[in-house]
């Protein structure tokens, strides 16, 4: 998952930040609108929960946890993709 911020321009969402894809490729956006009062409190709030994020990550090494969370806690057969 990424979070990337960004503004509105003339109705279309602008990142602020490059993100890697590939054309076609599909993706899920999740729009959090922001008010203007609410930056300060909202960029700290984010930046430390984004800190959370990065001292609690642990590389199992299992690349579909996620999508497989339920075979893996408990034993449930694989779902397809």
């Amino acid at each position: 998952m990424l979070s990337v911020k960004g503004t509105f321009q003339n109705g279309v969402v602008q990142l602020n930040q490059p993100v890697a894809g590939r054309d076609g490729q599909r993706v899920l956006l999740t729009v959090f609108l922001q008010e203007e009062n609410e930056s300060l409190i909202a960029d700290s709030a984010w930046g430390d929960f984004a800190q959370l994020l990065k001292e609690c990550q642990v590389n199992t090494g299992i690349r579909d946890l996620a999508h497989q969370h339920d075979h893996y806690l408990h034993g449930t057969p694989k779902r397809e993709d």
